[in-house]
C-alpha cells in the first residue's frame, strides 16, 4: 500500500463535492425542453461575450457530446474552443444558455461541485509534494477514508505507468510523466467527464505522439467522456472518436475524423483540416464544373450555387504524362519527406497545386523542377463547397 505520509494543511475546510445526481435530476427538463439521456455533455445555445459584450467569444453553441466519446473542439487560436471548455468547467459563466453534464444542468454550481476534471496545458501540478501525494490531492479534498485513498493512488500510478515513481518530486520528472501525474490527479475523483485543455502542446514532437497513444489507452480502459482542446489537426484526427471544427465563435462541423476529412463542410474546414487545394469554379451542368483556365472538371457531387469552390486533397490528384482533358502544368517545387514527395505544380493560369506521391517502390520515378506533367482529378475525389 502507498504511504502517502502526514496530510495536514492539505485540506480544505467547508468544501464539499457534490453527490450523484439522481434519476430526477438527470432526466428534469431544461428552459429548451428535456436534456437528452444519451448525451454526457450537452451545451444549448451558449452565448459567451467579453468586454462588457464588445468582444463576442461564443455565438449561439450548441452540441451534444455522447457517453465514453473522445470529443475534440478543433480550431485555431482566438476560436472559442477554450472558452467552450471553460463554461463547461464552471472556470467562466455563460451570458445565456445551458450545459448539463449526464443530465444534469451546472448552471450556476462551482467547479468544484461539478462532475468534470481539467488537465491544463501547464499540468499544473504540485511542486512541493510527491508524485503520490498529488495524486492524492483531490480525494484529500473530498475527505475519503486513508485505506481508500492509497488503494485509489496505487491503482492510478499503474494506470498511468508511473509505478516506482510514487516518492518523486516533479522536479525529478520529465515533461511526460509529469503530464501523467497531472492526469492521474484528474481521473482518480472519477470523474464522469474529463476536460482536456491542450494537454500536450509543451511536449516535444516525439514525446506528445506518444501521450497521444497514452490518452487514447486510458480513455477506452477507464470508459469515460473526454472533451479535448486542440488547435494542432493531427492530434484530432489521430485521436477523436468526433470533432467539432470551431471558427469566429461558432461550430462549422461536427463528424468523426473521416468525415471532417473526406467530406469537409465549409471551405475553412477543408483548408484548416491537412493540406488541400481550392479551386474556383463555375457550375455549368449537373456535376460538371469550369475552371478559371477553362478546363471542365467533373465531380461526383453536385451544387446549387453557380459559383463554387472545389477541393481535393493532394494525395488524390493523379500525375501522368500531359494529355487531352488534363489539367497542364510544370513541376515549380519538389519536396521529399520522407514517406512521400510533394510537388507543388505551376498551372498554365498561374494558379499552382499541390500533389502528394507516397514513396514506394513501384511509384514512379521522381520528378524534376520544370518538368511537364498533366494532372487528374478523379471525380470521386472533388468535394463543392459553397460556404
Amino acid at each position: 500500500m502507498i504511504d502517502l505520509g502526514h496530510s495536514a494543511g492539505m485540506r480544505r475546510e467547508g468544501v464539499d463535492i457534490a453527490p450523484a445526481p439522481s434519476v430526477a435530476a438527470r432526466t428534469s427538463a431544461t428552459a429548451d425542453g428535456p436534456a437528452s439521456l444519451d448525451a454526457a455533455v450537452e451545451c444549448r445555445n451558449i452565448v459567451k461575450t467579453f468586454a462588457r459584450g464588445h468582444v463576442v467569444a461564443l455565438e449561439n453553441v450548441s452540441l451534444s457530446i455522447r457517453a465514453n466519446e473522445f470529443f475534440t473542439l478543433l480550431g485555431p487560436s482566438g476560436c472559442g474552443k477554450t472558452t467552450l471548455l471553460r463554461l463547461i468547467a464552471g472556470l467562466e459563466a455563460q451570458d445565456s444558455g445551458s450545459i448539463t453534464v449526464n443530465g444534469l444542468r451546472l448552471d450556476g454550481l462551482p467547479p468544484f461541485k461539478r462532475p468534470v476534471n481539467t488537465v491544463f496545458q501547464s499540468y499544473a501540478v504540485f511542486p512541493h509534494l510527491t508524485v503520490a501525494r498529488n495524486i492524492a490531492f483531490g480525494l484529500e479534498m473530498q475527505r475519503r477514508p486513508k485505506r481508500e485513498i492509497a488503494a485509489r493512488v496505487e491503482e492510478m500510478l499503474a494506470l498511468v505507468r508511473l509505478d516506482g515513481l510514487e516518492a518523486r518530486k516533479p522536479a525529478e520528472l520529465s515533461g511526460g510523466q509529469q503530464q501523467r501525474v497531472a492526469l492521474a490527479r484528474a481521473l482518480a475523483t472519477q470523474p464522469r467527464v474529463l476536460l482536456l485543455d491542450e494537454p500536450l502542446s509543451a511536449l516535444d514532437q516525439k514525446l506528445r505522439t506518444g501521450m497521444q497513444l497514452e490518452l487514447k489507452r486510458l480513455q477506452a480502459e477507464i470508459g469515460i467522456t473526454f472533451v479535448f482542446v486542440t488547435h494542432d489537426q493531427h492530434e484530432a484526427l489521430t485521436m477523436s472518436d468526433r470533432i467539432a471544427v470551431m471558427n469566429g465563435g461558432r461550430i462549422l462541423q461536427i463528424g468523426t475524423p473521416e468525415e471532417i476529412y473526406e467530406r469537409p463542410a465549409a471551405r475553412f474546414v477543408a483548408d484548416f483540416i491537412g493540406e488541400t487545394n481550392l479551386l474556383a469554379a463555375t457550375r455549368i451542368a449537373p456535376r460538371r464544373y469550369r475552371l478559371a483556365s477553362g478546363l471542365e472538371v467533373g465531380a461526383a457531387e453536385d451544387a446549387t450555387p453557380v459559383d463554387v469552390t472545389l477541393a481535393i486533397r493532394p494525395e488524390r490528384i493523379v500525375i501522368e504524362e500531359p494529355g487531352a482533358g488534363q489539367l497542364a502544368g510544370s513541376v515549380d517545387q519538389v519536396v521529399y519527406e520522407g514517406i512521400a514527395t510533394t510537388y507543388h505544380i505551376a498551372l498554365s493560369d498561374g494558379s499552382r497545386l499541390r500533389v502528394c506521391v507516397q514513396s514506394r517502390e513501384s511509384a514512379r520515378r521522381r520528378l524534376c523542377r520544370g518538368e511537364t506533367v498533366g494532372l487528374t482529378l478523379p471525380p470521386e475525389a472533388v468535394k463543392v463547397l459553397t460556404a
